[in-house]
């Protein structure tokens, strides 16, 4: 006999999240961590992408890059050394 396994969706309140998270020890706090930084990872173009003061900053480098207003990494290394 099988049995029909059904999904539950819970919407739980950020500030008891947090305070469940309090709760955790350090070597839990850090696996959750990880955790959260794969799955910000995987999402990350979309948050920069929806995020209009990101892409005005990519917009404006763009546009200093193509009027040629930068520095090359040859040029910034030899400018250190002579500061040096």
């Amino acid at each position: 006999m099988a049995v029909e396994r059904k999904e539950v969706q819970l919407k739980v309140p950020f500030s008891t999240l947090r305070e469940l998270i309090e709760q955790l020890g350090p070597e839990d706090m850090l696996r959750l961590r990880e955790w959260l930084d794969e799955r910000l990872a995987e999402h990350e173009d979309e948050l920069m992408l929806a995020n209009p003061q990101i892409m005005a900053e990519i917009r404006e480098a763009q546009a200093e890059y193509e009027a040629g207003d930068y520095v090359s990494l040859k040029d910034l290394e030899a400018e250190l050394k002579q500061g040096t």
